[in-house]
């Protein structure tokens, strides 16, 4: 368990290395982390779809990063 603790540690630390393109941006990968690392948990005991739903949750990602940085573009056009 030891080994999994230092993992997700070196995980978070390199996501706060990340630059924040957007507001929020971090936590959104944060929370993404947190939850393929569920979905891994669940696959284990039950056999769930894993790749559908990494894939989900990454695609929603992305999509919360397009929508973000629509938004900061639309507000930069109006000044």
């Amino acid at each position: 368990m030891a080994y999994n603790d230092k993992i997700l540690q070196v995980l978070m630390a390199e996501i706060d290395v990340v630059p924040e393109r957007c507001f929020g941006y971090q936590t959104e990968l944060k929370d993404l982390l947190a939850d393929v690392l569920s979905f891994e948990r669940e696959h284990i005991i039950s056999k769930i779809n894993v790749v559908k739903k990494i894939a989900d949750q990454v695609n929603n990602v992305g999509m919360f990063l397009y929508k973000s940085r629509s938004v900061a573009d639309a507000s930069k056009e109006e000044l």
